[in-house]
């Protein structure tokens, strides 16, 4: 693992908690026949699926900043909240028990699918404190109900981290990620995207992204592809929460930092299909014809709904090149699988779920 792009940039950002986690720089990887297939110029991938042996994909560069700052407060447990299929409860579960912290989650149902009792298995193995509720309709209450419960045990001393991991501290995770992409290019190893797209779920990583990549001067335009309910990614939410991450940049002494607007960042509502964790077809058929071209896998809830949005706008990328960036894990789960005991490891209201 390098020292971060950040630090290297911007020293005074040493300043800020941090724990590495993340192997980095993750690789840009050229799709030509795929690129031609879809009938873009160019199609480059940024393989975030490989930022971690123990899991990958975008959480992990957003835990090095989060679960430092908990760490660094004298936590001892941290909880946070998401589908039960959520690659962020996951991540975060793996992580904090990795750097010493104990696990609980706020769990609310999507579509079950193979891929989400892969999720769920791998989860039991952390040992994880869960509660399940009904919808996630009760989610606000159920969050506030926990809240309240967590305060009165003080004693414990719990650290609430925001729902994929989306706090001010998590967008710098991405913003580094794109200093780290502007330092490939600079290094020559691979030119500068003409447009990114990204999945846009709770809009960390949109968020993190917009903001480096205006920090790095790069012309580059940033879309994001919206899968979840449009009450939590919107494109105000997410300049708020780039600015936020700003911030925090400025009290560390960063220069300069800009302030992130609307034109500064897309957000694309068409994809998103009947409803969260539901597939659409455009998206099925975007995971078999990119399983035919590369060694990454897409699934259906983000990343299939994303490279759908690139195959839709085909037309106007016929001379663009075009950046995905990759968010799923890419980690091997195999050895988690096996260890796996759900009938003991999680609680009975998840029994179901198989």
């Amino acid at each position: 693992m390098s020292e971060l792009e950040i630090f290297e940039r911007y020293p005074q950002t040493r300043a800020l908690n941090h724990v590495s986690l993340c192997e980095s720089p993750t690789p840009v990887d050229t799709y030509p026949a795929l690129a031609a297939e879809l009938g873009v110029r160019d199609l480059m991938v940024k393989r975030d699926d490989l930022t971690g042996k123990l899991y990958g994909g975008n959480k992990v560069r957003k835990l090095e900043f989060i679960l430092a700052d908990a760490l660094a407060a004298g936590h001892r447990r941290v909880w946070t909240v998401g589908a039960v299929g959520s690659h962020h409860v996951l991540a975060t579960a793996l992580y904090a028990r990795q750097v010493g912290l104990e696990p609980h989650a706020l769990h609310f149902p999507q579509p079950v699918t193979p891929h989400v009792r892969e999720v769920l298995q791998a989860l039991s193995t952390t040992a994880p404190v869960l509660t399940l509720i009904e919808s996630k309709n009760g989610l606000p209450f159920a969050m506030a109900k926990t809240h309240i419960r967590e305060w009165l045990s003080r004693d414990k001393n719990p650290y609430f981290i925001p729902g994929g991991g989306s706090s001010p501290l998590g967008v710098i995770g991405y913003v580094n990620a794109a200093l780290e992409l502007a330092a490939q290019i600079e290094r020559g190893e691979c030119p500068t995207p003409d447009v990114l797209y990204v999945a846009a779920g709770t809009c960390g990583t949109l968020s993190g992204l917009a903001l480096g990549a205006k920090m790095a001067g790069l012309p580059t335009k940033i879309v994001g592809v919206r899968v979840v309910d449009k009450v939590v990614c919107n494109v105000p939410l997410a300049c708020h929460m780039a600015n936020r991450a700003g911030d925090l940049l400025r009290e560390a002494g960063v220069p300069d930092v800009p302030r992130i607007g609307a034109g500064d960042l897309t957000l694309l509502h068409d994809f998103f299909g009947a409803g969260y964790g539901k597939t659409t077809p455009e998206g099925r058929t975007m995971i078999e014809r990119v399983a035919l071209h590369t060694e990454f896998a897409l699934e259906p809830t983000y990343t299939a709904k994303t490279f759908a949005a690139i195959a839709a706008d085909a037309e106007s990328l016929a001379d663009k090149r075009v950046l995905y960036w990759h968010t799923l894990s890419g980690a091997d789960l195999s050895g988690l699988l096996t260890r796996a005991q759900v009938d003991w490891d999680l609680p009975p209201e998840y029994q179901h779920l198989f």
